[in-house]
């Protein structure tokens, strides 16, 4: 078989060089097996393509044929012997994970409206945004002074929701099963690039500490949790392994929309996230299990949501399907995202060296499943805008 030949070849190559061994030892198993199969070529590039994704499969074609071929080279160094294996997962590594055959193809415009959910959908043009409610109550502050212009801070009854909507999210995730884990806010910048987190324009997409460049600070716990599973082996019998982390996140987000004004895109805020390892038969339907959660959180808060099935331009480098669920703002007279939920198949697990053990003693990679429990002052958008009353009084939450 041709990918069974391919796999031998690289294995057999770098065996067989003193100044590969270590390095083969020390890169992730990713798919040459179809990354390297010819015939999977144009499929590939279809998918990056559709993704409008970073990643050159003609190259890494390319520099494995002049890996195949360089033995046969005459004068060549064992320095650009080893550039050319750098060089070849260095751009494997970018090649984004595959598409399900479900997933639309195109841009934002383009995902599909699975279901309408939840209580009613308020309109009217005497609604206000949350930050209006926020501002009347004196119970939110932007100190652009220290944190610039998307930073800010909760007082009083905005605080105490806040610390409500954790409890109430945390026992709800919790009952379904989840293991709570507290996971580090600091991360190696290794570990978000295998999530899959990908620079795809000029603007910066993580906070990198300056005394250590080779760490960051983490945009989301999913990597908290990665980090935390680096190189694990589970056994076939515990799986699917389910995780729950409350962290903040932070992320240099930049946006020149209106509506994303103030509290709706920051620079820093709590999240719960789901995380689970599962077998490949099994990752479909823990992705499922995990939806189910998000719109059931939702829908016992009273908000109107939507669940989208995302389109190809959508899924970043790592997700195989995501759905994202969105919540009618009726002060912003739109609906915006509350929260995401993706199937990352073996994309994570291949980078992150995370494996199980089947009955038959093989060893084999694990799928990744991940979503967010809820982004904490999104939520509180929604909620507010949602329950406003008129002249701005104060209201309780009583399922908080």
């Amino acid at each position: 078989m041709v990918q069974l030949a391919v796999r031998r070849l690289l294995i057999g190559i770098a065996a067989s060089n003193a100044q590969c061994l270590p390095l083969y030892s020390q890169r992730p198993e990713l798919d040459f097996d179809f990354i390297l199969d010819k015939s999977n070529l144009e499929v590939l590039k279809k998918n990056i393509q559709v993704r409008k994704g970073v990643g050159n499969i003609e190259l890494v074609h390319s520099l494995w044929q002049q890996i195949r071929e360089f033995p046969k080279k005459s004068g060549g160094t064992e320095e650009e012997y080893k550039w050319l294996w750098d060089k070849l997962y260095q751009e494997a590594l970018l090649i984004p994970n595959m598409c399900h055959p479900d997933v639309p193809t195109g841009p934002e415009a383009a995902a599909k409206v699975v279901r309408e959910f939840g209580g009613d959908r308020r309109e009217g043009s005497s609604l206000v945004t949350a930050e209006i409610i926020g501002n009347y109550w004196k119970s939110v502050i932007y100190p652009r002074e220290a944190c610039g212009n998307r930073s800010y801070a909760f007082i009083g009854p905005l605080a105490e929701l806040e610390r409500a909507l954790i409890r109430y999210v945390w026992n709800f995730v919790l009952a379904k099963g989840f293991r709570p884990v507290i996971v580090s806010d600091i991360v190696p910048a290794a570990v978000t690039e295998a999530c899959g987190l990908q620079q795809r324009s000029g603007s910066s997409i993580k906070y990198v500490l300056e005394q250590d460049k080779s760490l960051c600070v983490s945009g989301t716990s999913e990597m908290g949790i990665s980090n935390m599973l680096r190189r694990k082996l589970f056994y076939k019998k515990d799986l699917p392994v389910k995780f729950t982390a409350l962290s903040r996140c932070y992320r240099p987000e930049v946006s020149q929309s209106a509506h994303e004004a103030r509290l709706y895109r920051v620079h820093e805020f709590t999240k719960i996230e789901m995380f689970a390892v599962c077998e490949p038969k099994d990752s479909g339907k823990v992705l499922q299990e995990i939806v189910d959660i998000q719109c059931s959180i939702f829908d016992s808060l009273g908000l109107h949501c939507r669940l989208l099935d995302m389109p190809s331009e959508e899924l970043g480098a790592p997700a195989n399907r995501k759905f994202d669920v969105e919540a009618w703002l009726p002060g912003r007279n739109l609906f915006g995202e509350l929260s995401s939920a993706s199937d990352c198949t073996d994309f994570q697990a291949r980078r992150l060296g995370i494996k199980y053990k089947g009955e038959d003693g093989e060893k084999r990679f694990v799928h990744t499943c991940n979503g967010t429990a809820v982004a904490v002052s999104r939520a509180i958008i929604a909620l507010l805008e949602t329950y406003q009353k008129a002249c701005f009084i104060l209201f309780t939450f009583q399922k908080l």
